[in-house]
């Protein structure tokens, strides 16, 4: 199955937005990719995830359900990762 990453980002959102984002998309099967205990979301931070996904639209469809549960205006881009082989 594919991977996809995804990076997010929630306009003037406060740190409970972003705490809320990332419940959601946990719920939603991404992984934090960018997970450190420094890091605390503030207004315009950038999100990344990773999920697993049949296809683009499966995967969009579900970040885009996730950031509308915030409330908040959102953007985001999902793009699928490529293996490289060693030749």
């Amino acid at each position: 199955m594919p991977s996809f990453i995804t990076r997010i980002e929630l306009k003037s959102a406060s740190q409970k937005d972003y705490q809320k984002l990332e419940e959601e998309m946990k719920k939603a099967a991404f992984k934090d990719v960018k997970k450190s205990p420094s890091r605390v979301p503030s207004i315009n931070t950038t999100l990344e995830f990773n999920r697993n996904g049949n296809s683009l639209l499966e995967v969009t469809g579900a970040a885009a359900k996730a950031a509308r549960k915030t409330g908040r205006n959102y953007s985001f881009t999902v793009i699928k990762e490529r293996k490289l082989g060693m030749h």
